[in-house]
């Protein structure tokens, strides 16, 4: 009888037309407008308009103390011309001057880099200013011990104190590769100068390499008509619950229901039947939209075991969805909260789970909130598998839906009207 109910469902929605072609022509519409229109600014449609704010607080006077780590040397007997030479390098590889010159100040970091030398009177207010992506401070003596643990080979190792704004989520991330990269090459040139090394001697031609270089964690980068193609198909399945409640709340004003139920037919079973259309149609929607994805756009899927797994998950969460709002629809006797859901909750949804724009990359908490609703989780993923990951690293994803599915099957199941109350 389940399955007499699934085809009675699938029935009904293949003599609405209209309604298909906005299940399915919705979508792929959409991504061709999106993708078209702001593939500008996604990472594979252009250059991301990246801008990094960073405040440099200098609390010592670095030419001070490398004079004065140069007359500590002298005092204690080193040869006036083995100073003098050692000078020179010193000045070299001064790391606040670094810093501000070469790292901060490179021709490339410039490009997307803001760089402000502040006074220390200066910081209350740096701090309340929320423009700045990173406060940088340089302790005093800094460049002393700096000198002393690269130069004498001291234990204590000197650190800049950073504070990141919070608020800001790439930012932070650049400036801490930027600042990491920037002590490891003060590190290795410290090296090759106390052994004797010319720099050239460990540069690589990297004419001799061939392929591509790609962005670590990101093997496959994701351009904007991968994006939209994820987003626009997770957005527009959730119509499929609000879809798949509209008719059974039909069946119950002309007495489909009813008749089902007078027939001595368990209310669980039509229960399960409207689980399982909901699943099985979500399911079909997902291998539509992106099939023709794949055939138009190109959007290909390394690894089809961990995409048929997000696809089944995110499918069962709408079907959970659809017996949810079936079942509340029913207990009040009224179609109002399938219309929100379908005007209101999926527009929020999408909003936060990231089907327009990559909200969630300006803020942890955004993304953590979009990652607890099913489409934001399901996008998260389907981004995921693009790029490379295999399955155990969205497990955690594939685990929300499913767990997601459980519970609006569980509150469906102990809302749905009793035999008595349905009638």
């Amino acid at each position: 009888m389940i399955g007499q109910i699934v085809k009675k469902q699938a029935l009904i929605l293949l003599r609405n037309p209209i309604q298909i072609l906005l299940l399915v022509g919705l979508p792929i519409i959409l991504i061709a407008i999106l993708s078209t229109a702001l593939g500008g600014m996604m990472m594979g449609g252009g250059s991301p308009n990246i801008h990094v704010k960073v405040a440099l607080v200098e609390h010592g006077d670095e030419e001070e103390e490398i004079q004065r780590f140069l007359g500590e040397l002298e005092d204690e007997g080193m040869p006036r011309e083995a100073i003098k030479e050692m000078e020179t390098g010193i000045e070299q590889m001064a790391p606040v001057s670094m810093l501000k010159d070469e790292v901060f100040g490179s021709e490339e970091a410039r490009e997307f880099v803001e760089l402000h030398e502040v006074e220390a009177t200066e910081l209350t207010e740096i701090w309340d200013d929320n423009s700045y992506t990173a406060v940088v401070e340089v302790p005093e003596n800094f460049t002393y011990e700096s000198l002393e643990y690269l130069v004498l080979n001291h234990n204590s190792q000197p650190v800049l104190e950073v504070s990141q704004n919070d608020e800001q989520q790439i930012g932070p991330m650049i400036v801490n590769e930027i600042l990491t990269q920037f002590q490891e090459q003060l590190t290795l040139g410290a090296f090759l100068q106390k052994n004797g090394i010319e720099q050239g001697a460990i540069q690589v031609d990297e004419g001799i390499f061939t392929g591509e270089a790609l962005t670590l964690d990101q093997e496959n980068p994701i351009g904007s008509q991968e994006y939209y193609a994820v987003g626009m198909t997770v957005m527009n399945v959730l119509f499929i619950a609000s879809t798949i409640g509209t008719i059974a709340f039909m069946e119950k004003k002309i007495h489909v229901f009813d008749r089902i139920i007078l027939g001595n037919v368990s209310r669980w079973e039509y229960f399960i039947g409207v689980l399982l259309s909901g699943t099985l149609f979500s399911f079909i929607h997902l291998l539509i939209v992106y099939g023709f994805s794949w055939i138009v756009y190109g959007v290909k899927w390394p690894n089809l075991l961990s995409f048929f797994t997000v696809t089944a998950s995110l499918a069962i969460a709408i079907g959970g969805i659809a017996v949810l709002l079936t079942a509340i629809s029913y207990r009040f006797n009224s179609e109002m909260i399938t219309n929100f859901f379908s005007g209101i909750v999926v527009t929020l949804m999408a909003v936060l789970g990231g089907s327009f724009f990559p909200i969630g990359d300006s803020s942890a908490f955004i993304q953590m909130l979009g990652n607890l609703t099913p489409n934001g989780a399901g996008m998260s993923s389907y981004l995921m598998i693009l790029r490379g990951d295999d399955i155990g690293e969205i497990s955690h994803h594939v685990l929300f839906l499913v767990l997601f599915a459980a519970t609006s099957i569980i509150i469906a199941a102990i809302s749905f009207p009793k035999r008595g109350r349905a009638v």
